[in-house]
């Protein structure tokens, strides 16, 4: 398509993690590169629209401004900041940008209309752009303005690495020629427990760690106390694990913990019977476990840690598992694919983040596809399709 001076709003997601005004994690400002470059290199003006802080407190909503010098050396151009985009010469400073800019609207959360998806302040952002593209996939579960709102008023479309994420998910569903393993962690069984129940009917090795493992291990009435009250998902739990022999689906559980033993931090490795301690990792059998599982697997969904790998000695089961999934990955043995802010995080801590299939930046979002194969923003882009055709 031709775009020469015409200006394609894209939504991106530069909500990247700060520390002290300085920016720990810039991979969310690298995914859109590809998509932006390749509507300057047609001519278009590029204008990225973005939130920076926290949905529920406004006061943690800070300003796109301290990012224009990451962005400037990431994407080689200068950046054009517009921070009232809502007034009326916003129109006038675009248009008078050169062909190929790159213009960045202040926080889009400065405004209470994006997290309602008031359709009144979607389409004042639409009438700003000719285009729309949504290179957001980590905030395709929101049903905001600029998510599921501009497409209602603009010919859009998805950016590659949008199509790339949704791509691998479905592949990994839609893989039939091979075992398909998916293991999952975290503490809470409350933000999985939806996940456990649509996996459990379609992998044929579903592994669990973190507290989520607790609870089944409780269910199994060999309960380590103090790793999970399972009493309110009593029912959910004896669900996926009914679900699990209907469907051929091997559950697996760990058999040793990593715990702490008293209050100097002191830590045992424990089997599954002791009692009176806080565990915080899986131990070595329970590593072993998995890795003779995933042998036996052709394609690996990763989201959770297994244990706290953030502090020392309770990194070493998500540790050696990553490495051991990156290693066959490597060696073409293996199709892994890791999902969740938390285990990107793990993987770049451990240094195998590059040497994975892919990794999502996604989080909610992609627990969300994974969950319902869809989401806000494509029904946006379907809705936007039917009206103007697809680009």
């Amino acid at each position: 398509m031709e775009l020469s001076d015409k200006v394609v709003l894209v939504r991106v997601d530069f909500n990247v993690p700060m520390g002290n005004g300085i920016i720990m994690d810039d991979a969310r400002i690298r995914v859109p590169v590809a998509t932006v470059r390749d509507l300057q290199n047609r001519g278009a003006k590029v204008v990225l629209i973005s939130h920076l802080g926290k949905t529920s407190d406004q006061t943690e909503v800070e300003s796109l401004r301290q990012l224009i010098p990451h962005i400037e050396k990431i994407y080689k151009s200068s950046v054009l900041f517009i921070e009232n985009y809502l007034s009326e010469n916003t129109r006038s400073l675009i248009k008078k940008a050169p062909q190929n800019s790159l213009i960045l609207f202040e926080n889009l959360r400065f405004h209470p209309q994006e997290e309602s998806c008031d359709l009144a302040f979607a389409e004042k952002l639409a009438s700003l752009g000719d285009f729309f593209v949504n290179e957001a996939f980590s905030v395709s579960h929101r049903k905001h303005a600029s998510v599921f709102g501009i497409p209602q008023f603009l010919p859009s479309d998805l950016g590659e690495n949008f199509k790339k994420e949704i791509k691998n998910i479905e592949r990994f569903f839609n893989y039939s020629s091979g075992k398909r393993m998916a293991i999952i962690g975290g503490s809470k069984l409350l933000t999985k427990i939806k996940l456990l129940k649509r996996l459990v009917t379609k992998v044929d090795k579903l592994a669990l760690g973190g507290g989520i493992a607790g609870a089944f291990l409780s269910y199994f009435k060999n309960d380590i106390s103090e790793v999970f009250d399972f009493g309110e998902y009593e029912a959910d739990v004896k669900e996926v694990t009914e679900n699990a022999k209907k469907f051929g689906c091997e559950l697996i559980v760990p058999t040793d913990f990593s715990a702490l033993i008293s209050t100097k931090s002191e830590h045992a490795i424990m089997r599954s019977e002791d009692s009176n301690t806080m565990v915080f990792d899986i131990g070595p059998d329970s590593v072993k476990l998995l890795e003779d599982h995933i042998l036996t697997s052709d394609m690996v969904l990763w989201n959770g840690p297994v244990g706290l790998f953030e502090r020392s000695p309770f990194e070493f089961g998500t540790k050696a598992i990553a490495e051991f999934i990156a290693e066959r990955t490597q060696n073409h043995q293996l199709i892994s694919i890791i999902g969740g802010g938390d285990t990107g995080f793990a993987m770049k801590k451990f240094g195998v983040a590059d040497k994975m299939t892919c990794i999502s930046t996604a989080g909610g979002a992609f627990l969300n596809y994974v969950e319902n194969e869809d989401c806000p923003a494509l029904e946006a882009i379907r809705i936007s399709h039917s009206k103007f055709g697809e680009l």
